[in-house]
């Protein structure tokens, strides 16, 4: 399983379906070869730059593939990765804790019932500001339609918040979207990127 990061007063966590490959083996958070998260939240300027290159997914994957990379530089990476995002208020997360799953649109991607409810109960328990589905529509919908009948896999700001958490739905980051679909998702990224810097500073943030 890969950890989530996900502490007390987030001004946004980022929920994806489930941790895909080559994540849950390389210990860290969207590393599949199409996700754009990295560069979604850049372009949105909600990070400071790409937390994860395209250079830094590569070495990790070939220093796996190769066994040169030792576990106390990976744990100094990881942890240094994990400070940035937590230094700017922003977290990672998964409904489905599952792992061994290749890609979203596997069948067993979407979270089981129970798996829901656990996620939807540390939500309550511990409540960001901004809840972030990066997760396809279909799912994102068929999920949440019982609870909040005006859910709307239109990408943006949604009609209903989780305990008092406004919530967004921004699309699957792994999706090839183009044209209108690709610039609807990120000008949503841009707009959650201006919320989240009117947001007063995360508690530690530099």
């Amino acid at each position: 399983m890969l950890e989530p990061i996900w502490e007390p007063g987030l001004r946004a966590l980022f929920v994806g379906a489930v941790a895909t490959e080559p994540s849950p083996t390389l210990e860290f958070h969207h590393l599949h070869p199409r996700d754009r998260f990295w560069e979604l939240l850049d372009l949105g300027g909600i990070t400071k730059g790409r937390i994860i290159s395209k250079e830094e997914r590569k070495a990790m994957a070939e220093g796996h593939a190769r066994g040169t990379i030792t576990d106390p530089v990976r744990q100094i990476f990881l942890e240094k990765k994990t400070n940035q995002l937590l230094r700017l208020g922003v977290g990672i997360a998964y409904m489905n804790p599952r792992t061994g799953i290749d890609t979203e649109k596997d069948k067993t991607a979407c979270p089981t019932p129970a798996e829901f409810e656990h996620f939807l109960a540390r939500v309550q328990a511990t409540p960001p500001r901004c809840l972030v589905f990066v997760i396809e529509g279909t799912m994102f919908v068929d999920l949440f339609s019982a609870r909040y009948p005006g859910v709307s896999s239109v990408p943006g700001k949604q009609a209903f918040t989780i305990a008092g958490a406004g919530v967004w739905f921004m699309g699957s980051s792994q999706a090839s979207l183009k044209g209108d679909a690709l610039l609807a998702q990120e000008d949503q990224f841009l707009s959650l990127g201006d919320e989240l810097a009117s947001m007063s500073p995360a508690p530690g943030a530099a």
